[in-house]
């Protein structure tokens, strides 16, 4: 059984930089280590991480920030972009919610992602899936809500039981650093949020991704069809990229 240090690659510029690894199936198969990574911003990564990172091998990153993200921190690194978001954006939220309420914008805000950037995620499935596909990572700005939507997809679609799902996606409370949330809850304060909201926004509540996967479910009926239906993957790759992911 793999533990939490297991997962993190320690980069001293990039602390959420995971390994999705290690986790078994319903079926008893196994995700293959170092074989796909999940992080946040590679912009902090100094020539000791860069030697680290060369290690790896990996083949493809894709970065799924919005473009001003990505001018003013750019990876320092050649990536594909793919600007994952979840809806256009709202007027400034009223003042005086609360932290449930912040929860309950993160929670909105997955059901968005999954919804509005099906084709974004169908193209990175597919990306993993070719034959140079792999080793591969794929990062947002702190690794926890585009990322974490997307890691949570992947590994849905590789039957990895839902417990250790959302196990996955809370580590980022482990890795992510309250310094580090600094400037996101500064401009969550700006945007109106109270500080309340703002913390619940930063958060990993685990009900949030749960009743998110839970709507896709609903919606399209599972995973699968998901992936295979609006996210535009070809089922032929959605077996590949099984095969390739999985030790059986």
């Amino acid at each position: 059984m793999a533990t939490v240090s297991d997962r993190r690659v320690p980069f001293e510029g990039a602390t959420n930089f995971r390994d999705l690894g290690g986790y078994r199936t319903g079926t008893g198969a196994t995700v293959r280590w170092r074989k796909v990574f999940r992080a946040d911003s590679l912009h902090g990564l100094g020539p000791d991480d860069l030697v680290r990172y060369e290690a790896l091998g990996l083949r493809a990153v894709y970065d799924l920030r919005g473009e001003v993200e990505r001018q003013e921190r750019p990876d320092p690194v050649e990536s594909r972009h793919l600007p994952v978001s979840g809806r256009p954006a709202d007027a400034p939220p009223a003042e005086g919610l609360t932290g449930d309420d912040g929860e309950r914008i993160l929670r909105d805000l997955y059901v968005g992602l999954i919804e509005h950037a099906a084709v974004l995620i169908g193209q990175l499935f597919t990306g993993l899936a070719a034959d140079d596909g792999l080793p591969a990572v794929f990062h947002c700005h702190a690794g926890k809500d585009r990322t974490g939507v997307v890691a949570a997809l992947l590994l849905e679609a590789l039957g990895v039981d839902r417990k250790a799902i959302l196990d996955d996606y809370q580590l980022t409370a482990r890795y992510r650093l309250r310094v580090q949330q600094e400037s996101s809850y500064q401009s969550l304060i700006n945007l109106g949020l109270s500080p309340e909201a703002a913390a619940g926004v930063l958060a990993t509540p685990r009900w949030a991704m749960d009743e998110a996967l839970d709507d896709l479910d609903r919606r399209h009926g599972g995973i699968e069809a998901y992936l295979v239906g609006p996210a535009g993957v070809a089922r032929s790759n959605l077996g590949r990229l099984r095969r390739v992911l999985l030790d059986p």
